[in-house]
């Protein structure tokens, strides 16, 4: 299974869910992915939401493969991590779904957290496609 991170997943440093689930992925390579990014306010800071659209821009991140040692149940913690309940998709914040991403090898199929709501009226586009440089 591959996944795309283009946000906090990407910040094991700071992330304590991100860090316990690097471990069980191969290391990331940079990547993109085509849409629209945002960021969305939050009491703790800000946090990204990606809506995928072939037409859009890129959205920097990075493309990982899970390691053998990767389980189901670090699946369910990524999916409890970005509010996606697979029985309730209507009821989730993010969705997790396969998308095209381009890597320095080609493209793959990867799983990826898109946002599933109308976006808040704060919500800041990120038009250069990369959360982690319009945070800094």
């Amino acid at each position: 299974m591959r996944f795309f991170f283009y946000g906090t997943l990407l910040m094991p440093e700071t992330n304590p869910v991100a860090r316990r689930l690097h471990a069980r992925l191969e290391p990331g390579t940079p990547a993109l992915a085509y849409g629209r990014l945002f960021a969305l306010p939050d009491p703790e800071g800000w946090y990204p939401a990606f809506c995928p659209d072939e037409g859009g821009t890129p959205v920097h991140g990075q493309l990982f493969a899970a390691l053998g040692t990767f389980a189901a149940a670090d699946l369910a913690a990524l999916d409890t991590y970005e509010d996606y309940r697979p029985g309730r998709p209507e009821a989730s914040e993010y969705v997790r779904q396969a998308i095209a991403v381009t890597a320095p090898d080609g493209v793959h199929r990867a799983q990826a957290y898109c946002y599933n709501r109308a976006l808040p009226p704060r919500a800041e586009p990120i038009p250069e496609g990369d959360f982690a440089a319009w945070l800094a």
